[in-house]
């Protein structure tokens, strides 16, 4: 019996199975370990995902702070779309979005997901739970907003589909972009308004010193009849009218000096003005030279005294001109100014759209936008590059319902120019019949190379097509194809939130 015993102690084979058999319960609980740890790993981060693009996308469907139902439906939307029922076999995904209690322009996420286990049930987890949470918010910074707003005939005409004029449409829609802006103060956005028709009116935003004091108006003899200005008409000349000629001079300013002619026309309220020389160019009399092209120096250059006529700008006297059918004056331009609330900002809105009238010269409405808007010109003392030592960013949203159109025959801030000829340039007074084709390519022109300006000058530029055909020159103004909207009138309001929802920094604060 001992030696049996003995012998069966000795005997090691089949001793390899009882060690395997004993070894894999550990081995089967660390391969299934690992492997449900790296699908649950790669599950949570799906889920993060999805919860990180569901805030981002219910805050930029917020219009300013407010959060209602369908700004949840939409971050629903965005989580369910980036983490579909099923994935990675999990059907019990639960996701919750709400505004933040404490701040109002921030919204609070989590979601939750139970992943199924491949190998880890036979130890008793069916399930891991994970769960993730995810704050978005959109912080506007400090903005500076300049409507440039197409004032012309047409704009007092219904759309092509009918119903309240463009004008009343425009009113309406463009509260869409202040609503979308209002974050409660946390940020500064300011506003300015550049209306336009055929001119701008910006003589109470200048000084004395930028006023021409003897300016050249055309002077049309007897013998071209007013009632054939169509037709070529060479006796046309300049004619110097100082500030006792002015139609300012009518007696309320109680004096005659060239001072308070300056400052009755500047702050009149018509105080429309005709544009200067491109930089580098003299007067000359008044047959100067404007041309399409625009440099920075044209934007920003200030007269550097009184009678600096190269630097200067012009009075609109349609009271003093001669030799046009037509002339216009639109409602006077706003520099940047906060305005508190929808009142307030609905109270300049209608003042800077209460004149509508004239045609369409699209460029020196983008001019003046981007001289209220420059840092360093004529208003560099309102425009400052940072606020609380952050900086400014400046948007231009140029809003118009038709193309450029100049006919020559019309009294503009260029002139008369069937006689002036300043931006075809060829500086003599009544030589010449350029036709309205070729005026407004011209001014198209013109158009164009201020938009791209404008744009090399770190501003972006957003354009609003009211009711018109495509014109491909509107599109290139823009910052990209996504700053560019078109728009029937139905939907003008949704056109302008849009672009408030698009100036900002959403970011993601987890």
């Amino acid at each position: 019996m001992m030696q049996f015993l003995g012998r069966l102690a000795r005997d090691v084979e089949g001793n390899a199975m009882m060690l395997l058999g004993a070894a894999l319960i550990p081995i089967l609980a660390m391969i299934g370990g690992g492997l449900d740890v790296s699908v649950t790993y790669m599950t949570r981060n799906k889920l993060q995902n999805a919860c990180d693009a569901g805030a981002l996308a219910g805050r930029l469907a917020m219009i300013g702070e407010d959060w209602n139902s369908d700004v949840e439906a939409e971050a629903n939307k965005f989580f369910d779309f980036n983490f579909p029922n099923g994935t990675n076999g999990v059907q019990n995904a639960k996701f919750v979005i709400e505004q933040d209690s404490d701040d109002a322009a921030q919204l609070v996420g989590s979601a939750t997901a139970s992943v199924p286990t491949t190998l880890m049930f036979i130890f008793g987890f069916d399930f891991i739970d994970i769960e993730v949470y995810c704050d978005a918010k959109r912080d506007m910074g400090h903005n500076d907003i300049m409507l440039v707003l197409d004032m012309t005939s047409s704009m007092l005409n219904p759309p092509a589909i009918g119903g309240a004029p463009k004008i009343d449409r425009l009113r309406n829609g463009v509260m869409g972009l202040y609503k979308a802006l209002d974050d409660g103060g946390a940020s500064r956005t300011r506003y300015g308004f550049a209306p336009f028709s055929q001119t701008v009116n910006v003589a109470r935003q200048l000084s004395n010193n930028d006023i021409v004091r003897e300016q050249y108006l055309l002077d049309v003899p007897d013998t071209c009849d007013p009632n054939y200005l169509y037709w070529y008409c060479p006796d046309v000349t300049m004619k110097e009218v100082g500030p006792r000629d002015s139609y300012w001079n009518n007696g309320q300013n109680g004096s005659a000096t060239a001072n308070a002619i300056i400052q009755g026309f500047r702050t009149s309220g018509d105080g429309c003005i005709e544009e200067r020389p491109a930089y580098g160019n003299s007067y000359n009399d008044g047959e100067f030279y404007i041309g399409t092209k625009v440099t920075e120096d044209d934007i920003n250059a200030a007269p550097r005294n009184a009678v600096d006529r190269n630097l200067q700008f012009g009075r609109y006297e349609p009271q003093r001109q001669e030799g046009y059918i037509f002339d216009a004056c639109v409602s006077e331009a706003k520099q940047f100014a906060v305005y508190p609330g929808e009142s307030d900002f609905s109270t300049a809105v209608g003042e800077v759209t209460e004149r509508v009238t004239g045609g369409t010269y699209s460029d020196i409405g983008m001019l003046w936008g981007t001289r209220l808007s420059s840092r360093d010109g004529l208003f560099k003392t309102n425009n400052p590059k940072t606020y609380s030592n952050w900086p400014v960013n400046v948007h231009i949203i140029f809003f118009t319902d038709g193309l450029t159109f100049a006919t020559g025959y019309h009294y503009s801030a260029y002139g008369v120019e069937r006689f002036n000829n300043r931006v075809a340039g060829d500086g003599t007074v009544g030589d010449s019949t350029p036709d309205y084709e070729d005026i407004t390519a011209l001014h198209l022109e013109r158009f164009s190379n201020i938009c791209t300006l404008a744009k090399s000058m770190g501003f972006t530029v957003w354009v609003v097509a009211l009711d018109t055909a495509y014109i491909p020159e509107h599109e290139a103004c823009a910052s990209s194809s996504a700053h560019f909207f078109e728009s029937d009138g139905s939907d003008l309001e949704e056109k302008f939130t849009e672009i408030g929802q698009g100036i900002g920094n959403l970011r993601l604060t987890r």
